[in-house]
């Protein structure tokens, strides 16, 4: 079902109108809402979002649930074993590409773009990429969405066989960083990621430039990687650039379609509140909007939303 383009100016202005016609019942219902790692953006925007679904709609009770990440909430809502979860784009497309139809998840929204982040110790001769031939880099815990980008990334730049790939979360790979038991770790997150930031306070970090590497991303994977500055902070020094990947909320098949109009209307109406106070660069009600899913249809719940915020 197609859906017509949304400009920032129609969303912003229809916003009024979805918050006070869209849902016509005071929707009550439970969401199981699958997140990601600690320290990682993932958990802080489900945390957030959980608190101000249930406050604009009391009957609705989120529940969040801590994962590994992309590759694991997918396989949760195909199951049913969760209602709604986050995971990027690249891979949630791969995901529907390859797996059975009748137990994809359906996207309820775009949510914001992660910045893909190569991490090094500041005091390292590490500068590109292709630097890290022979290292051990943590690439993100199987399951992860940071995972599956991060073999598409190593592989565009020439790294496939030449260097040894572990699969530790966040936290345990700062670790392992800090004891220089591994050179780098790549992580797929908002900036500044608060367990990294936590890490360069003690122990200075910097992120590489990967930009160079977004074509050959999209050559490989066929998803369009698209070359984003990364804005200025403790780890990032000036005009560093990365690779946006949209994150998507999505649901499960067979999802009660008022909890998804109610999760739309929260997305547009309290986006301000959304956001953590300390990330910078998130971009909500922006060009793409929260409609512009990829190939990702939206859930039927969406639809009627959106359809009723424009008017």
């Amino acid at each position: 079902m197609s859906i017509p383009t949304l400009t920032r100016r129609a969303f912003l202005l229809g916003t009024a109108a979805l918050t006070t016609g869209c849902l016509k019942t005071e929707p009550s219902g439970h969401i199981r809402l699958a997140a990601g790692d600690p320290g990682g953006l993932y958990l802080a925007f489900s945390q957030i979002l959980a608190e101000q679904l249930h406050r604009k709609y009391p009957g609705i009770d989120v529940k969040v649930v801590p994962t590994a990440g992309s590759v694991e909430n997918l396989a949760l809502l195909r199951s049913g074993a969760v209602d709604m979860g986050l995971a990027l784009a690249d891979v949630a497309e791969r995901d529907r590409a390859t797996g059975p139809l009748p137990t994809a998840p359906s996207a309820v929204a775009r949510v914001y773009e992660n910045y893909l982040q190569v991490i090094v110790p500041d005091a390292t001769p590490v500068q590109h990429v292709s630097d890290l031939a022979g290292a051990r880099v943590s690439i993100g815990p199987d399951g992860s969405g940071a995972s599956a980008t991060s073999r598409v990334l190593l592989t565009a730049a020439g790294l496939d066989g030449r260097m040894e790939p572990v699969a530790y979360r966040l936290r345990d790979a700062l670790a392992h960083l800090a004891e220089n038991s591994i050179a780098a770790l790549v992580w797929s997150g908002g900036v500044p990621t608060p367990a990294i930031a936590e890490l360069d306070a003690v122990r200075p970090l910097r992120i590489l430039d990967i930009g160079g590497l977004s074509r050959r991303m999209s050559e490989l994977s066929g998803y369009p990687y698209v070359l984003r500055p990364v804005p200025t902070c403790g780890y990032v020094p000036s005009g560093i650039r990365s690779i946006g990947v949209a994150n998507l909320l999505l649901c499960r098949q067979g999802i009660p379609t008022e909890l998804v109009s109610a999760t739309v209307d929260t997305l547009a109406s309290e986006a301000e509140h959304l956001v953590p106070p300390y990330i910078r660069g998130l971009q909500y009600l922006d060009t793409p909007s929260m409609i512009q899913t990829g190939f990702i249809p939206l859930h039927s719940g969406a639809v009627e939303a959106y359809r009723e915020l424009h008017g």
